[in-house]
């Protein structure tokens, strides 16, 4: 099976910026709070377009990301950020393939691939 993570693109109106990374912690901290299964929640600001944010979130499985959208708790605390939002197009993602760069000193990286085999191995 491959590692779940939930990702968002949100597109912030101009001048929310703080509001909404407020709003997103605030969900983070409650989703850690009260979501068994999941990890940690990562936001991420667009450099080229500052109003660009992208929310990338570890999960042990696809049943705990179905749980937690579920929760009136989680919708409340996404309905409050759309007052922050001109978009917002959530996602589910499987992990796939990573790659670990070793120590400094050394010159190759570790890669690691999920690639599922045949009779479910890994």
């Amino acid at each position: 099976m491959f590692q779940p993570y939930t990702y968002g693109v949100w597109i912030v109106k101009p001048g929310r910026e703080k509001d909404f990374v407020a709003g997103w912690r605030e969900l983070a901290e409650w989703t850690t709070a009260n979501s068994p299964g999941a990890g940690i929640g990562r936001l991420f600001q667009d450099e080229n377009q500052p109003h660009r944010f992208i929310s990338l979130g570890a999960w042990d499985d696809k049943d705990a990301i179905a749980a937690w959208r579920s929760q009136l708790g989680y919708q409340e605390r996404v309905g409050k950020l759309r007052e922050t939002l001109e978009t917002f197009t959530p996602a589910t993602l499987e992990l796939r393939a990573e790659v670990a760069a070793t120590s400094l000193g050394s010159q190759r990286s570790a890669w690691v691939d999920h690639v599922e085999m045949p009779h479910g191995r890994t």
